[in-house]
Order: C-alpha cells, then structure tokens, then sequence
C-alpha cells in the first residue's frame, strides 16, 4: 500500500533489509505489467501511446504539503499525467527526466498496488532524476533518501545512484529483487539521485513513495533590527538589567515568521541588539559567536532558512541618530555624525560579501535572505510632524538609510544569497509621522530608541514571509 507523510518517514516498506512486495500482492496472475492498463503519456510526450489507455483519473489532487521535516512524496498531491517540472519545489525536490528522458509524469500502474506511480518517459522505461533543492531552486544536499523502485521482473535490471553537487556517483544501488523494491541509500552530500536501468526490464519501471528530510529550522541572526528591540519582555538571560542586554523578543519578526511558514517550522533566534558584523565571528555580549552557533545545528535543527540583518552598528547608526535629534551635537557639518557614517560605508561595504559567504557557509543547506532596514521617518515634509527634526536632517538621514540599503543589496547579489527590501514595509507609520508611529520614540531614551514596536515587526514578517512564500512557490 502506499506509504503517506507523517513522522515515520522512513517507515519499514523504506528499510533495506524489507523484503520485496510479492507479485501477487499487485492482484495479478503474473509479474508482467498488463498494458491494457497503463496510462497514456501526458501531451508533453506525444511519441508515447499507451496500447489501450484508461479513463482519465478523476480524483481530487491533494495539495502538496509543505514546510520542513520529514517529507514522503507518494504522487497522489497532482493529477496522473501530470508532467512534472517544479510542482515540488514546495517540499525541497525537483523531478526530471535523464539519460535523455523526457519529463517523467504521474501514472497509474495496474503492477504497483501504491498506484499513482512517477514513470519516466518513455513510459515505465525512461530514467528519473531527483535534485535536492532549497527554496529559489538552488541545490542542496541531505545525507539519506529511501524510494520504492517497481515493478521489477528482472534483478539488477534497474539501479538507483546517488550524485554530489559536482555530479560525481558516490552511492550505487541495484535493484536485485522482483517485485516492488525498497531502496536506502545513505551517503554525506546528496545532491540528486537518479533511477535508471542497465538491463532488459521487459514491463519497465516507475518510482514511488520518495522519502527525505527537510531542513525545517529558521535562524535569525543580526542586530537589534531582528532581535526584537523594543518588543520587552525579552527572553530571560538577554533583559538589560539581569542579562546580556542582546534584548531577544518573542515577538521578533524572525520569530513571528517561523510560525506558519510554508518553508519552516521552528525558530534559533541569534540576533542581540548592539551587535556588529564582528558579532558573527567573535563573543559579544557574553555570546559565542553568532556564526559558531549556527554551525552547531545538525539533524533536526539544521537551519532551512537564515536571515541576518547587520550592519548599522558598524556605521555608528544610533550616535548618528542621537547627533541629529539632541541639541548641541553635530548633524549635517562636513565632520557631523552622517558625514562620518557615509566615511563607514566603504569599509563595510567591502566586508559585506565575504560576511554573506561566510553565512552561507556556515549553513550550507539554508537559503540565507538579507534583510534591510525599515526608513525611520517619512519621505516628504508635509507627512512629518517633529519640531526636533530639520527638513534637511529629514532628506540626509532617510538618504543615508536608502544608501546602507543599497548597498546590502548589492553585496548581497555578489555573494549569491537574497536581499528582502523591507524600507517601505512601515511607510506612513514612520518615526515623527502624522500617522501613529510603528516606533519606539527616539526621546523616551534607553537602547530601544528608534526599533519598531509590534506592529512594526508585522510589518517587516509580512515583506519577509511573501518574499520566501514567493520563492517557496511552484512555478510549474
């Protein structure tokens, strides 16, 4: 029978040592496919025909489940004859012809009782490759996957070969029973695997129940624009007056968005407000480093997404902002405090791409989204309402806010991760608005000056989550 999603993943019809489906298992007088009833081909492949093709399938397609964790493809989620292309992306897999098959689709198959099936093309002969891939369709790897490979008439007529990301075979397996074949393979660095024969298969193949795990952790790392500043109470051990002062609210926007998320199931909040690109290497805070905590994350908690905002400390952000809203310090003079950050911004723009890298690297399976920063006061004159703050002060900071956010943007396309503009996602509720503020007042004091409350952390989860929801989504 065909094996469902749940937690059982590699349940014992996946294990090595199960013995073969028997024939008669199938309801059929002999092991040979009946191809009276097989199914057609999907149009995609018009020089496949099925000899006497059935009625068409008309059961409700299930909708793919996504999200991390243990994931069964058992190809009852699309209709049969279904050609497919990215319908998987959702669950971290893309299916494909190879060996120069066309695109494998959903059949039935009278010889397999777990039926729908994925047949290569041509039908139950052509060879079927699965990729492991993150959310985008970049690839990634896992270090275990268990199919069912049938039905087989011949032994060792069929073998199943496991790929890194280079392509290199580093797992082999023959199919080397009749039947319906149970097949495990585990190796470090899966990147795709592929089922094909290597011998006279008179009725052919097809694949089913496609069993592996999916990174299902979100990990937020950065500074106080993902810790949650100004969102108390914070988690014990990061309160300013009796912890670390790193100010990690439960509702962070990093936390909010792994809840309910079509990628990811669970949160590791990192960030710590005050923190430093510095901050991904080295302690801060009575901290280890941030990246040295991520690279802990194995099995269970591998990290499926990161997200990192940082680098506004480096740029002296908060002196900045204290110099251009408290009197008798320097704003807008050549040696003023925004003068002095944009003096920053080439040095940290020049590290940016190998902190990104460095990300990456430390979470290898994880699609890494930069996040920028929100714009602090509004875009025009008539929308403001402070007497503290100059119209000039206005252009420069939000000009200044504009430039970081270019410029993470940019290093981040160089480093080959994502960048998630989130600068409008709090227009028209901006620092000294008309309209009520989304943020902690700048002269109320303490380190939460100037961070968005609640409903500024929405705001930012809801750009966030669309973007990923955008990347998770199938495109064919």
């Amino acid at each position: 029978m065909k094996i469902r999603h749940g937690a059982a993943w590699f349940g014992s019809a996946l294990l090595i040592a199960a013995a073969a489906v028997p024939a008669g298992a199938a309801g059929r007088a002999d092991s040979a496919r009946p191809a009276a009833e097989t199914t057609a081909a999907p149009s995609t492949s018009p020089t496949v025909k099925a000899k006497v093709p059935v009625s068409p399938d008309r059961r409700a397609a299930a909708p793919p489940v996504t999200g991390g964790g243990p994931q069964t493809i058992t190809f009852s989620e699309f209709p049969v004859g279904t050609a497919l292309a990215k319908q998987y992306h959702p669950r971290g897999i893309a299916f494909s012809g190879a060996g120069g098959g066309g695109a494998p689709f959903i059949s039935n198959d009278a010889a397999n009782p777990g039926a729908p099936v994925l047949s290569g093309t041509p039908q139950f002969q052509g060879a079927i490759q699965g990729q492991f891939i993150r959310p985008g369709g970049k690839p990634r790897t896992v270090g275990q996957f268990g199919l069912t490979v049938g039905y087989i008439n011949e032994p060792n007529s069929v073998v199943v070969t496991a790929h890194d990301l280079q392509g290199k075979e580093i797992a082999r397996k023959s199919v080397d029973r009749t039947g319906i074949v149970p097949v495990v393979l585990k190796v470090k660095g899966i990147a795709s695997f592929r089922v094909q024969p290597t011998a006279g298969e008179p009725a052919g193949f097809a694949i089913d129940n496609v069993s592996y795990f999916q990174p299902e952790v979100l990990v937020g790392l950065g500074d106080s624009y993902s810790s949650g500043e100004a969102n108390p109470p914070y988690v014990k051990g990061t309160e300013a007056k009796t912890g670390n002062g790193c100010h990690r609210s439960l509702n962070a926007w990093p936390v909010r968005l792994a809840k309910g998320n079509k990628v990811v199931k669970r949160a590791k909040h990192y960030a710590c407000s005050g923190a430093l690109t510095s901050a991904l290497y080295g302690k801060f805070k009575t901290e280890e480093a941030q990246l040295k905590m991520v690279g802990k994350l194995t099995g269970n908690d591998e990290p499926g997404v990161v997200t990192i905002s940082m680098g506004g400390n480096d740029l002296g952000f908060a002196e900045v902002l204290a110099a251009c809203v408290k009197p008798f310090q320097k704003c807008l003079d050549d040696d003023g405090a925004v003068a002095a950050a944009k003096k920053r911004l080439p040095v940290l723009s020049a590290r940016l791409k190998g902190h990104y890298e460095a990300v990456q690297k430390a979470a290898p399976n994880a699609t890494v989204l930069v996040v920028g920063y929100p714009r602090l006061f509004p875009e025009t004159e008539k929308e403001e309402d402070c007497s503290w703050l100059s119209e000039a002060e206005r252009v420069e900071l939000n000009a200044l806010g504009a430039q970081v956010n270019s410029v993470l943007a940019a290093r981040a396309t160089e480093a080959g991760v994502h960048f998630v503009d989130v600068q409008n996602s709090t227009d028209n509720h901006e620092i000294c608005t008309n309209n009520v503020s989304w943020f902690w007042g700048i002269l109320k004091g303490n380190q939460q000056e100037a961070h968005p409350l609640l409903e500024g952390q929405k705001a930012i989860e809801s750009t966030v989550r669309t973007y990923l929801d955008k990347l998770a989504a199938p495109t064919a």
